[in-house]
């Protein structure tokens, strides 16, 4: 893990501008359970492509980890509308709709992710 971490670094150090080493470092953190540096780092490639669908998703997974489920949710909408044909944010964001006890909206998207995907 710190390999890869280092890695994403070194690529984020050579080019700045790199959304998806953002993204991918951002990923590393979450993995270690570091959710406000894997956030910082999504906030960042977000930044640098805001249309960066996958961003979105994971930084909403971030808050989600962080019982954040109002942001939760605002990231997956956003990847949703970035990426409509994604069934597994469709369901995530059921999940926290779920969650906060809201489950009319959560069967909307559990019916909309098995469109997607059945």
């Amino acid at each position: 893990m710190d390999e890869e971490f280092e890695e994403f670094t070194e690529v984020i150090n050579h080019n700045p501008n790199d959304a998806v080493a953002y993204k991918n470092r951002g990923n590393a953190y979450f993995d270690k359970g570091d959710y406000d540096r894997a956030i910082a780092d999504y906030d960042h490639a977000i930044r640098l492509n805001p249309d960066y669908a996958d961003a979105y998703y994971n930084r909403g997974s971030a808050y989600i980890n962080k019982g954040d489920y109002d942001r939760a949710i605002a990231d997956f909408t956003q990847a949703i509308r970035l990426d409509p044909d994604d069934a597994v944010a469709y369901y995530n964001r059921g999940n926290v709709y779920r969650d906060k006890g809201d489950y009319d909206r959560a069967i909307t998207d559990y019916d909309q992710a098995i469109r997607l995907d059945p």
